[in-house]
Protein backbone atom coordinates (compact mmCIF):
# COMPACT_ATOMS: atom_id res chain seq x y z
CA UNK A 1 0.00 0.00 0.00
CA UNK A 2 2.78 2.28 0.89
CA UNK A 3 4.31 1.65 -2.70
CA UNK A 4 1.14 2.27 -4.43
CA UNK A 5 0.56 5.55 -2.51
CA UNK A 6 4.13 6.54 -3.38
CA UNK A 7 3.69 5.61 -7.09
CA UNK A 8 0.72 8.03 -6.55
CA UNK A 9 2.62 10.97 -5.34
CA UNK A 10 5.01 10.87 -8.18
CA UNK A 11 2.62 10.64 -10.95
CA UNK A 12 0.16 13.58 -9.56
CA UNK A 13 3.84 15.44 -9.13
CA UNK A 14 5.11 14.05 -12.78
CA UNK A 15 1.46 14.79 -14.18
CA UNK A 16 0.75 18.76 -12.19
CA UNK A 17 4.48 19.63 -13.18
CA UNK A 18 4.11 18.70 -16.86
CA UNK A 19 0.59 20.71 -17.06
CA UNK A 20 2.78 23.46 -15.53
CA UNK A 21 5.56 23.25 -18.68
CA UNK A 22 3.27 23.40 -20.84
CA UNK A 23 1.24 25.95 -19.55
CA UNK A 24 4.32 27.53 -19.41
CA UNK A 25 5.11 26.78 -23.27
CA UNK A 26 1.73 28.00 -24.06
CA UNK A 27 2.27 31.33 -22.51
CA UNK A 28 5.71 31.97 -23.41
CA UNK A 29 4.32 31.20 -27.39
CA UNK A 30 1.35 33.54 -27.05
CA UNK A 31 3.33 36.38 -25.80
CA UNK A 32 6.33 35.56 -28.52
CA UNK A 33 3.13 35.74 -31.01
CA UNK A 34 1.67 39.05 -29.48
CA UNK A 35 4.83 40.36 -29.33
CA UNK A 36 5.33 39.40 -33.69
CA UNK A 37 1.51 41.10 -34.14
CA UNK A 38 2.45 44.28 -31.91
CA UNK A 39 6.12 44.47 -34.00
CA UNK A 40 4.03 43.69 -37.78
CA UNK A 41 1.42 46.27 -36.80
CA UNK A 42 4.16 49.33 -36.21
CA UNK A 43 5.70 48.35 -39.21
CA UNK A 44 2.35 48.63 -41.15
CA UNK A 45 1.44 51.97 -39.07
CA UNK A 46 5.40 53.27 -40.32
CA UNK A 47 4.47 52.31 -43.52
CA UNK A 48 1.06 53.80 -44.29
CA UNK A 49 2.48 57.07 -42.19
CA UNK A 50 5.12 57.35 -44.29
CA UNK A 51 2.92 56.91 -47.86
CA UNK A 52 0.66 59.75 -46.49
CA UNK A 53 3.11 62.10 -45.53
CA UNK A 54 4.78 61.53 -48.87
CA UNK A 55 2.06 61.85 -51.25
CA UNK A 56 0.84 64.85 -49.05
CA UNK A 57 3.88 66.65 -49.49
CA UNK A 58 3.73 65.65 -52.97
CA UNK A 59 0.60 67.31 -53.75
CA UNK A 60 1.82 70.72 -52.71
CA UNK A 61 3.90 70.88 -55.50
CA UNK A 62 0.83 71.55 -58.07
CA UNK A 63 3.56 71.91 -60.72
CA UNK A 64 4.11 68.14 -60.19
CA UNK A 65 0.59 67.44 -60.25
CA UNK A 66 -0.18 69.32 -63.89
CA UNK A 67 2.54 67.72 -65.20
CA UNK A 68 1.35 64.38 -64.40
CA UNK A 69 -2.18 64.84 -64.95
CA UNK A 70 -1.47 65.82 -68.44
CA UNK A 71 1.04 62.54 -69.33
CA UNK A 72 -0.27 60.03 -71.81
CA UNK A 73 1.63 57.02 -69.79
CA UNK A 74 -0.42 57.56 -66.38
CA UNK A 75 -4.29 59.47 -67.81
CA UNK A 76 -6.51 58.64 -70.89
CA UNK A 77 -9.27 60.27 -72.53
CA UNK A 78 -11.57 57.96 -70.25
CA UNK A 79 -9.44 58.29 -66.89
CA UNK A 80 -8.09 62.15 -67.11
CA UNK A 81 -9.28 64.23 -63.99
CA UNK A 82 -9.13 67.49 -66.16
CA UNK A 83 -11.55 66.03 -68.88
CA UNK A 84 -14.06 64.83 -65.78
CA UNK A 85 -13.88 68.61 -64.28
CA UNK A 86 -14.84 69.63 -68.44
CA UNK A 87 -17.63 67.44 -67.95
CA UNK A 88 -18.57 69.18 -64.25
CA UNK A 89 -18.77 72.58 -65.09
CA UNK A 90 -20.78 71.87 -68.40
CA UNK A 91 -23.45 69.65 -66.71
CA UNK A 92 -23.50 72.58 -63.76
CA UNK A 93 -23.94 74.80 -66.28
CA UNK A 94 -27.27 73.16 -67.52
CA UNK A 95 -25.63 71.42 -70.52
CA UNK A 96 -25.15 67.28 -71.29
CA UNK A 97 -21.68 66.49 -69.89
CA UNK A 98 -20.92 64.32 -73.28
CA UNK A 99 -22.16 67.01 -75.67
CA UNK A 100 -18.79 68.47 -76.14
CA UNK A 101 -16.67 64.93 -76.92
CA UNK A 102 -13.98 65.17 -74.08
CA UNK A 103 -16.21 63.75 -71.28
CA UNK A 104 -16.46 59.47 -71.60
CA UNK A 105 -16.88 58.44 -67.77
CA UNK A 106 -19.46 57.39 -65.74
CA UNK A 107 -22.13 59.51 -64.95
CA UNK A 108 -22.26 58.39 -61.06
CA UNK A 109 -18.72 59.08 -61.10
CA UNK A 110 -19.48 62.37 -61.79
CA UNK A 111 -22.44 62.86 -59.27
CA UNK A 112 -20.10 61.76 -56.75
CA UNK A 113 -17.08 64.94 -57.70
CA UNK A 114 -20.57 66.98 -57.93
CA UNK A 115 -20.90 66.65 -54.29
CA UNK A 116 -17.43 66.90 -53.56
CA UNK A 117 -17.64 70.37 -55.14
CA UNK A 118 -18.89 71.23 -52.04
CA UNK A 119 -16.03 70.54 -50.17
CA UNK A 120 -12.32 72.86 -50.03
CA UNK A 121 -10.59 71.84 -53.26
CA UNK A 122 -7.83 70.16 -51.31
CA UNK A 123 -10.32 67.62 -49.65
CA UNK A 124 -9.93 66.14 -53.12
CA UNK A 125 -6.71 65.07 -53.04
CA UNK A 126 -7.01 63.86 -49.44
CA UNK A 127 -9.69 61.38 -50.71
CA UNK A 128 -6.93 60.06 -53.26
CA UNK A 129 -4.71 59.75 -50.94
CA UNK A 130 -7.11 58.17 -48.55
CA UNK A 131 -8.33 55.82 -51.62
CA UNK A 132 -5.01 54.86 -51.77
CA UNK A 133 -4.13 53.69 -48.28
CA UNK A 134 -7.65 51.50 -48.20
CA UNK A 135 -6.40 50.37 -51.38
CA UNK A 136 -3.11 48.87 -49.63
CA UNK A 137 -5.02 48.14 -46.27
CA UNK A 138 -7.31 45.30 -48.83
CA UNK A 139 -4.08 44.08 -50.27
CA UNK A 140 -2.65 42.72 -46.72
CA UNK A 141 -6.17 41.77 -45.98
CA UNK A 142 -6.61 39.67 -49.59
CA UNK A 143 -2.65 38.38 -48.43
CA UNK A 144 -3.91 37.38 -45.17
CA UNK A 145 -7.56 35.61 -46.74
CA UNK A 146 -4.80 33.65 -49.30
CA UNK A 147 -2.65 32.48 -46.52
CA UNK A 148 -5.27 31.37 -43.86
CA UNK A 149 -7.56 29.64 -47.55
CA UNK A 150 -4.03 27.35 -48.68
CA UNK A 151 -2.84 26.67 -44.85
CA UNK A 152 -3.07 22.98 -45.34
CA UNK A 153 -2.56 23.17 -49.35
CA UNK A 154 1.03 21.12 -49.57
CA UNK A 155 3.92 22.94 -49.83
CA UNK A 156 7.70 22.55 -51.11
CA UNK A 157 10.37 21.73 -48.57
CA UNK A 158 12.54 24.45 -49.27
CA UNK A 159 10.05 27.49 -49.52
CA UNK A 160 10.42 29.79 -46.41
CA UNK A 161 7.49 31.17 -44.71
CA UNK A 162 4.52 33.37 -45.66
CA UNK A 163 5.05 37.02 -46.47
CA UNK A 164 4.06 39.45 -44.07
CA UNK A 165 1.27 41.29 -45.55
CA UNK A 166 2.44 44.59 -44.81
CA UNK A 167 4.98 43.70 -46.92
CA UNK A 168 2.56 43.72 -49.87
CA UNK A 169 0.91 47.52 -48.77
CA UNK A 170 4.48 49.19 -48.41
CA UNK A 171 5.08 47.34 -51.97
CA UNK A 172 2.10 48.96 -53.10
CA UNK A 173 2.04 52.55 -51.48
CA UNK A 174 5.77 53.14 -52.65
CA UNK A 175 5.38 51.81 -56.21
CA UNK A 176 6.17 54.89 -58.94
CA UNK A 177 3.38 53.74 -60.94
CA UNK A 178 1.23 53.76 -57.82
CA UNK A 179 2.33 57.71 -56.81
CA UNK A 180 2.39 58.90 -59.76
CA UNK A 181 -1.37 57.74 -60.71
CA UNK A 182 -2.50 59.02 -57.50
CA UNK A 183 -0.80 62.47 -57.64
CA UNK A 184 -2.23 62.69 -61.52
CA UNK A 185 -5.60 62.27 -59.96
CA UNK A 186 -6.52 59.61 -62.43
CA UNK A 187 -9.67 58.22 -61.73
CA UNK A 188 -8.45 54.65 -62.67
CA UNK A 189 -7.94 54.61 -58.68
CA UNK A 190 -11.87 54.29 -58.51
CA UNK A 191 -12.03 50.75 -61.02
CA UNK A 192 -8.99 49.65 -59.37
CA UNK A 193 -11.14 50.64 -55.68
CA UNK A 194 -13.94 48.43 -56.96
CA UNK A 195 -12.07 45.90 -58.01
CA UNK A 196 -10.18 45.34 -55.10
CA UNK A 197 -13.28 45.17 -52.97
CA UNK A 198 -14.92 42.86 -55.01
CA UNK A 199 -11.72 40.72 -54.83
CA UNK A 200 -11.89 41.35 -51.03
CA UNK A 201 -15.48 40.30 -50.29
CA UNK A 202 -15.60 37.32 -52.64
CA UNK A 203 -12.56 35.89 -50.71
CA UNK A 204 -14.45 36.43 -47.81
CA UNK A 205 -17.35 34.63 -49.62
CA UNK A 206 -19.53 37.59 -49.28
CA UNK A 207 -21.56 37.12 -52.79
CA UNK A 208 -23.77 40.10 -52.79
CA UNK A 209 -21.18 42.40 -51.58
CA UNK A 210 -18.51 41.27 -54.30
CA UNK A 211 -20.76 41.08 -56.77
CA UNK A 212 -21.60 44.67 -56.86
CA UNK A 213 -18.28 45.67 -56.49
CA UNK A 214 -17.72 43.48 -59.56
CA UNK A 215 -20.53 45.54 -61.26
CA UNK A 216 -18.90 48.93 -60.56
CA UNK A 217 -15.89 48.09 -61.84
CA UNK A 218 -17.44 47.06 -65.06
CA UNK A 219 -19.86 50.21 -64.84
CA UNK A 220 -16.68 52.55 -64.87
CA UNK A 221 -14.05 50.96 -67.08
CA UNK A 222 -16.26 48.15 -68.67
CA UNK A 223 -13.04 45.78 -68.70
CA UNK A 224 -13.81 43.84 -65.28
CA UNK A 225 -16.42 41.91 -67.04
CA UNK A 226 -13.67 39.27 -67.44
CA UNK A 227 -13.51 39.31 -63.82
CA UNK A 228 -17.06 37.28 -63.13
CA UNK A 229 -15.64 33.87 -64.07
CA UNK A 230 -12.50 33.49 -61.19
CA UNK A 231 -14.65 35.65 -58.61
CA UNK A 232 -17.41 33.37 -59.27
CA UNK A 233 -15.20 30.43 -58.61
CA UNK A 234 -14.01 31.74 -55.69
CA UNK A 235 -17.59 31.20 -54.53
CA UNK A 236 -17.66 27.69 -55.92
CA UNK A 237 -14.60 26.41 -54.28
CA UNK A 238 -16.28 27.32 -50.76
CA UNK A 239 -19.66 26.06 -51.88
CA UNK A 240 -17.73 22.57 -52.61
CA UNK A 241 -16.39 22.34 -49.13
CA UNK A 242 -19.70 23.47 -47.51
CA UNK A 243 -21.56 20.64 -49.95
CA UNK A 244 -23.44 23.11 -51.47
CA UNK A 245 -25.14 23.06 -55.08
CA UNK A 246 -22.78 24.36 -57.23
CA UNK A 247 -25.38 25.58 -60.32
CA UNK A 248 -27.07 27.47 -57.55
CA UNK A 249 -24.22 29.68 -56.55
CA UNK A 250 -22.97 30.07 -60.85
CA UNK A 251 -26.97 31.15 -61.32
CA UNK A 252 -26.96 33.24 -58.02
CA UNK A 253 -23.62 35.25 -59.02
CA UNK A 254 -24.56 35.86 -62.51
CA UNK A 255 -27.98 37.11 -61.24
CA UNK A 256 -26.48 39.58 -58.76
CA UNK A 257 -24.01 40.63 -61.06
CA UNK A 258 -26.73 41.32 -63.75
CA UNK A 259 -28.86 43.18 -61.15
CA UNK A 260 -26.21 45.16 -59.64
CA UNK A 261 -24.85 46.34 -63.41
CA UNK A 262 -28.49 47.28 -64.80
CA UNK A 263 -29.33 49.21 -61.18
CA UNK A 264 -26.10 51.18 -61.95
CA UNK A 265 -27.09 51.75 -65.34
CA UNK A 266 -30.97 53.06 -64.27
CA UNK A 267 -29.54 54.92 -61.85
CA UNK A 268 -27.22 56.73 -64.26
CA UNK A 269 -30.31 57.29 -66.75
CA UNK A 270 -31.92 58.85 -64.21
CA UNK A 271 -29.09 61.16 -63.33
CA UNK A 272 -28.44 62.51 -66.43
CA UNK A 273 -31.79 61.93 -68.04
CA UNK A 274 -30.67 60.31 -71.18
CA UNK A 275 -29.16 57.45 -72.54
CA UNK A 276 -26.14 59.05 -74.32
CA UNK A 277 -24.05 57.86 -71.61
CA UNK A 278 -23.78 53.99 -73.47
CA UNK A 279 -22.41 55.56 -76.48
CA UNK A 280 -19.79 58.44 -74.70
CA UNK A 281 -18.77 55.53 -71.97
CA UNK A 282 -18.59 51.88 -73.23
CA UNK A 283 -19.04 53.18 -77.28
CA UNK A 284 -15.68 55.22 -76.98
CA UNK A 285 -14.02 52.38 -74.91
CA UNK A 286 -15.39 49.69 -77.48
CA UNK A 287 -15.10 51.41 -81.47
CA UNK A 288 -12.03 53.80 -80.05
CA UNK A 289 -13.35 57.12 -81.83
CA UNK A 290 -10.84 59.05 -79.77
CA UNK A 291 -7.20 58.38 -81.40
CA UNK A 292 -4.83 60.09 -78.15
CA UNK A 293 -1.52 58.38 -77.95
CA UNK A 294 -1.20 55.95 -74.92
CA UNK A 295 0.70 53.21 -73.84
CA UNK A 296 -1.72 50.45 -75.58
CA UNK A 297 -1.41 48.92 -78.68
CA UNK A 298 -4.88 50.32 -80.08
CA UNK A 299 -4.17 53.72 -80.78
CA UNK A 300 -1.24 53.75 -83.54
CA UNK A 301 -2.77 50.68 -85.66
CA UNK A 302 -6.01 52.64 -85.60
CA UNK A 303 -4.57 55.93 -86.71
CA UNK A 304 -2.83 54.22 -89.77
CA UNK A 305 -6.18 51.85 -90.40
CA UNK A 306 -8.44 52.01 -93.73
CA UNK A 307 -11.95 52.80 -93.01
CA UNK A 308 -13.07 50.06 -95.01
CA UNK A 309 -11.02 47.49 -92.05
CA UNK A 310 -11.63 49.30 -89.51
CA UNK A 311 -14.67 47.23 -87.71
CA UNK A 312 -13.23 44.35 -88.37
CA UNK A 313 -9.98 45.12 -86.23
CA UNK A 314 -11.66 46.88 -84.27
CA UNK A 315 -13.64 43.11 -83.67
CA UNK A 316 -10.56 41.32 -83.70
CA UNK A 317 -8.25 43.97 -81.11
CA UNK A 318 -11.52 43.68 -79.00
CA UNK A 319 -11.38 40.19 -78.75
CA UNK A 320 -7.91 39.39 -78.47
CA UNK A 321 -8.02 41.06 -74.86
CA UNK A 322 -11.43 38.70 -73.70
CA UNK A 323 -10.20 35.38 -75.38
CA UNK A 324 -7.88 34.87 -72.68
CA UNK A 325 -10.68 35.25 -70.04
CA UNK A 326 -12.22 31.20 -69.91
CA UNK A 327 -8.77 29.42 -70.44
CA UNK A 328 -7.24 31.49 -68.09
CA UNK A 329 -9.85 31.37 -65.37
CA UNK A 330 -10.61 27.39 -65.93
CA UNK A 331 -6.67 26.31 -65.84
CA UNK A 332 -6.77 28.19 -62.17
CA UNK A 333 -9.54 27.41 -61.28
CA UNK A 334 -8.41 26.24 -58.10
CA UNK A 335 -5.87 29.40 -57.49
CA UNK A 336 -9.07 32.01 -58.51
CA UNK A 337 -6.91 34.92 -56.85
CA UNK A 338 -3.81 34.09 -59.38
CA UNK A 339 -6.75 34.40 -62.10
CA UNK A 340 -8.01 37.71 -61.11
CA UNK A 341 -3.59 38.94 -61.10
CA UNK A 342 -3.24 36.91 -64.52
CA UNK A 343 -6.44 39.01 -65.85
CA UNK A 344 -5.61 42.15 -64.40
CA UNK A 345 -2.41 42.07 -66.23
CA UNK A 346 -4.26 41.08 -69.48
CA UNK A 347 -6.79 44.21 -69.07
CA UNK A 348 -3.34 46.56 -68.45
CA UNK A 349 -1.57 45.45 -71.70
CA UNK A 350 -4.95 44.53 -74.58
CA UNK A 351 -7.26 47.34 -73.38
CA UNK A 352 -8.26 50.00 -75.64
CA UNK A 353 -7.22 53.18 -73.04
CA UNK A 354 -4.00 51.67 -70.75
CA UNK A 355 -2.66 53.57 -68.38
CA UNK A 356 0.42 52.77 -65.71
CA UNK A 357 -2.45 53.05 -62.99
CA UNK A 358 -3.45 49.23 -64.81
CA UNK A 359 -0.02 48.30 -64.37
CA UNK A 360 0.17 49.23 -61.14
CA UNK A 361 -3.02 47.12 -59.44
CA UNK A 362 -2.09 43.64 -61.42
CA UNK A 363 1.72 44.05 -60.32
CA UNK A 364 0.23 45.20 -56.72
CA UNK A 365 -1.08 40.87 -56.86
CA UNK A 366 2.06 39.34 -57.59
CA UNK A 367 4.22 39.79 -54.20
CA UNK A 368 1.03 37.47 -52.82
CA UNK A 369 2.32 34.32 -54.44
CA UNK A 370 5.63 35.00 -53.24
CA UNK A 371 6.11 31.35 -53.40
CA UNK A 372 6.41 31.20 -57.31
CA UNK A 373 9.03 34.28 -57.85
CA UNK A 374 12.07 31.12 -57.38
CA UNK A 375 10.64 29.83 -60.35
CA UNK A 376 10.58 32.88 -62.27
CA UNK A 377 13.41 33.12 -64.81
CA UNK A 378 13.06 36.72 -66.37
CA UNK A 379 12.56 39.18 -63.76
CA UNK A 380 16.01 40.90 -64.35
CA UNK A 381 15.12 41.36 -68.12
CA UNK A 382 11.64 42.55 -67.04
CA UNK A 383 12.98 45.08 -64.21
CA UNK A 384 15.40 46.49 -66.85
CA UNK A 385 12.24 46.62 -69.23
CA UNK A 386 10.31 48.47 -67.00
CA UNK A 387 13.34 51.14 -66.19
CA UNK A 388 14.01 51.58 -70.09
CA UNK A 389 10.36 52.35 -70.80
CA UNK A 390 9.98 54.78 -67.82
CA UNK A 391 12.98 56.66 -69.06
CA UNK A 392 12.36 56.52 -72.62
CA UNK A 393 8.66 57.29 -72.94
CA UNK A 394 8.50 60.65 -72.19
CA UNK A 395 11.74 61.61 -74.24
CA UNK A 396 10.24 59.99 -77.02
CA UNK A 397 6.82 61.29 -76.57
CA UNK A 398 8.91 64.70 -76.01
CA UNK A 399 10.65 64.25 -78.96
CA UNK A 400 7.61 63.78 -81.14
CA UNK A 401 5.14 66.25 -80.10
CA UNK A 402 7.30 69.37 -78.74
CA UNK A 403 11.06 69.11 -80.26
CA UNK A 404 9.20 68.24 -83.53
CA UNK A 405 12.88 65.91 -84.27
CA UNK A 406 10.51 62.66 -84.16
CA UNK A 407 7.77 60.90 -85.07
CA UNK A 408 4.88 59.21 -83.99
CA UNK A 409 7.08 55.41 -84.48
CA UNK A 410 9.36 57.05 -81.87
CA UNK A 411 6.65 56.40 -79.06
CA UNK A 412 4.56 53.86 -80.43
CA UNK A 413 8.03 51.65 -80.20
CA UNK A 414 8.36 52.01 -77.05
CA UNK A 415 5.14 51.23 -76.15
CA UNK A 416 5.09 48.01 -78.06
CA UNK A 417 8.27 47.44 -75.61
CA UNK A 418 6.66 48.23 -72.63
CA UNK A 419 3.36 45.75 -73.66
CA UNK A 420 6.13 42.73 -74.36
CA UNK A 421 7.55 43.63 -71.27
CA UNK A 422 4.28 43.17 -69.77
CA UNK A 423 3.25 40.31 -71.30
CA UNK A 424 6.64 38.40 -70.84
CA UNK A 425 6.08 39.33 -66.92
CA UNK A 426 2.89 37.22 -67.23
CA UNK A 427 4.15 34.82 -68.97
CA UNK A 428 6.67 33.50 -66.58
CA UNK A 429 4.38 34.12 -63.67
CA UNK A 430 2.28 31.59 -65.32
CA UNK A 431 5.19 29.02 -66.10
CA UNK A 432 6.06 29.77 -62.69
CA UNK A 433 2.85 28.45 -61.13
CA UNK A 434 2.09 25.84 -62.95
CA UNK A 435 5.93 24.46 -62.57
CA UNK A 436 5.67 24.90 -58.40
CA UNK A 437 2.15 22.79 -58.77
CA UNK A 438 3.61 20.07 -60.98
CA UNK A 439 6.90 20.18 -58.42
CA UNK A 440 4.50 19.98 -55.25
CA UNK A 441 1.83 16.92 -57.01
CA UNK A 442 5.32 15.31 -58.75
CA UNK A 443 7.98 15.53 -56.03
CA UNK A 444 10.25 12.67 -57.46
CA UNK A 445 9.91 14.62 -60.26
CA UNK A 446 10.64 17.99 -59.85
CA UNK A 447 14.23 18.63 -60.87
CA UNK A 448 13.29 17.58 -64.18
CA UNK A 449 13.03 19.98 -67.02
CA UNK A 450 9.94 19.87 -68.34
CA UNK A 451 9.68 19.86 -72.52
CA UNK A 452 7.02 19.71 -74.99
CA UNK A 453 7.00 17.56 -78.10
Amino acid sequence: MRIMSKLKEKSTTITSTTTSTIKTNIKSKTTTTNSIEKTSNFIGAILFGTAFATRLILFQFSDITQILGSRVEIVTPVTSFNRLTEGLYLFDNGVSPYDGGAFHQAPLLLACFQLLGYLPSFSIKLIYIIIDLTLAYLLANITRIKQELYKDYPRLDIELDEINPWIISGLYLFNPLTIASCLSQSTIIFTNLSIILGTYYSLKNNKSYGMFWIAMATYLSFYPLMLVIPTTFMFTNSAKLKGKNLKNEICGCAGLYIGWLTGLLILSYLFVNSWDFLSATYGVILLLPDLTPNIGLFWYFFIEMFDQFRSFFLVVFQLHAFVFVVPVSLKFRNHPLFGVFMLNGIMAVFKSYPSIGDASLYLAFLPIYSEIVKYMRYNYLTTNIFCYCSILSPIFYHLWIYAGSGNANFFYAITLVYSTGNIILLVDATYSMLRREFDIWNPDLKNCEITQK
